[in-house]
C-alpha cells in the first residue's frame, strides 16, 4: 500500500515538473544544464514535449494516425536527444571539460517565431569551467502554451578580449637595452678616434724617420764630397767635422723636439682619460642620486598613506564610541521615564 503511494506521489511531482517547465523558461533552462552537469540523456528527454504537447501539433480525427505520428516523433526526439547529448561528451571529453563542474552564470535568450506561428528560444547559457568562459547552446520550443527542450544542444569556448597590460618590465629592459648601445657606440668612436690618433702619430714617426734618413744620406753625400775635394788639408777636415758635429746637433735636436711632442700626446691622452673618468663618476653619482631620490619619495608617500589610514581609523573608533554612548544615554533615558510611570 506505502509503495502505491510512492509512486503516486511520484506521478503527481513529474505532472508538476511539466507544468513548471511549461511556466519558466529560467526553471526549464536550469533543469537542462542540470541534465548537461549529470550527463543524463534521459533527464533531458524528460524535459522534451510530452502526448498532451504533441497531441496539440498531431489533432486529426484519424486516432491511429494520430498515435502514430506523435510515437514516431517521440522517437526522433528520443534519438536526437541521445546524439545531442553523446556528441556535448565527446567534445567535453576532448576539450578535457568536466561537465559536472560546469558553473552557470546567466542566460541569454532570443525568442523567435515560425511561419506557422510556434515559438522557439535560442538559449545561451554562459558557464564558467576552471575560470574559462563556455556558452552552452540548445532550443527550446512553446508547444500548447508551454515551453520544453528541442534540440541543437552543444557546448563551445566564449572568447574574451584580453586587454593588454604594458610589460614595464620589457620597457624597462629594453631602455636597459639602448642606454648598453648608446655606451658601445661611444666606446667605439673613442676607440675608433684613438686608432685615427695612432695612425696620425706613425704616420708622423714614418715622416720623421724618412726625413732623417735623407738628412743621413745627404750627410754622407756632403761628407764625401768633403773627404774628396779636402783630403790633404787639415783646414779643411776640420771644416769637414764641424759640419758633421752641426748635423749630428741638428738630429738630435730633432729627435728631442720628436721626444718632446710624444710626450705632450701622451700627457693629452692621459688627460682625455682622467676627464672621461671623472665624467662616468659623475653620472653614475647621479644615477645613485635619482633611485636615493626615488626611494624617501616612496617612503614618504607610504608614511603619509599610513598615518591617513591611521587617521581614518581613529576618526572611525571615535564616531562609533560616541554612538554607543548616544545609545547608553538614551537607555538611561527610557529608564527613566519607564520608572516614573
Amino acid at each position: 500500500m506505502n509503495k502505491g503511494k510512492y509512486f503516486l506521489f511520484f506521478i503527481l511531482f513529474l505532472i508538476n515538473l511539466k507544468g513548471i517547465n511549461a511556466q519558466n523558461l529560467d526553471f526549464l533552462c536550469d533543469s537542462v544544464v542540470r541534465a548537461v552537469q549529470l550527463e543524463s540523456a534521459k533527464k533531458l528527454m524528460d524535459l522534451c514535449p510530452d502526448y498532451k504537447a504533441l497531441k496539440a501539433v498531431y489533432d486529426t480525427n484519424d486516432i491511429d494516425q494520430m498515435n502514430y505520428q506523435i510515437g514516431l516523433r517521440q522517437k526522433e526526439l528520443e534519438y536526437w536527444t541521445s546524439r545531442d547529448m553523446k556528441n556535448l561528451k565527446k567534445y567535453a571529453d576532448k576539450e578535457h571539460i568536466n561537465l559536472e563542474k560546469l558553473e552557470k552564470t546567466e542566460y541569454v535568450y532570443e525568442i523567435l517565431a515560425n511561419e506557422d506561428g510556434h515559438k522557439y528560444a535560442h538559449v545561451q547559457a554562459k558557464c564558467l569551467h576552471r575560470s574559462q568562459p563556455y556558452i552552452l547552446h540548445f532550443v527550446l520550443i512553446e508547444l500548447n502554451a508551454g515551453w520544453y527542450y528541442g534540440e541543437g544542444l552543444r557546448i563551445e569556448k566564449r572568447i574574451v578580449p584580453k586587454v593588454e597590460i604594458p610589460d614595464y618590465e620589457k620597457i624597462d629592459r629594453e631602455r636597459e637595452r639602448r642606454a648598453r648601445e648608446r655606451e658601445k657606440a661611444r666606446q667605439r668612436a673613442i676607440e675608433q678616434q684613438k686608432k685615427q690618433e695612432d695612425s696620425l702619430l706613425k704616420v708622423e714617426e714614418n715622416r720623421f724617420r724618412d726625413s732623417v734618413k735623407v738628412a743621413q744620406q745627404q750627410l754622407k753625400i756632403r761628407e764625401k764630397e768633403v773627404r774628396d775635394s779636402l783630403k790633404a788639408s787639415a783646414l779643411i777636415q776640420k771644416e769637414l767635422q764641424k759640419r758633421i758635429a752641426d748635423s749630428v746637433k741638428v738630429a738630435d735636436k730633432l729627435a728631442r723636439e720628436y721626444e718632446k711632442e710624444k710626450k705632450l700626446k701622451q700627457k693629452e691622452e692621459a688627460r682625455k682619460q682622467r676627464e672621461k673618468e671623472q665624467d662616468e663618476k659623475e653620472e653614475q653619482d647621479a644615477k645613485e642620486k635619482k633611485i636615493k631620490k626615488k626611494e624617501r619619495k616612496e617612503e614618504q608617500d607610504a608614511k603619509e598613506k599610513r598615518i591617513k589610514e591611521e587617521k581614518k581609523i581613529k576618526e572611525k573608533e571615535k564616531k562609533e564610541q560616541e554612538k554607543q554612548k548616544e545609545k547608553e544615554r538614551k537607555e538611561k533615558q527610557k529608564e527613566k521615564e519607564k520608572d516614573l510611570e
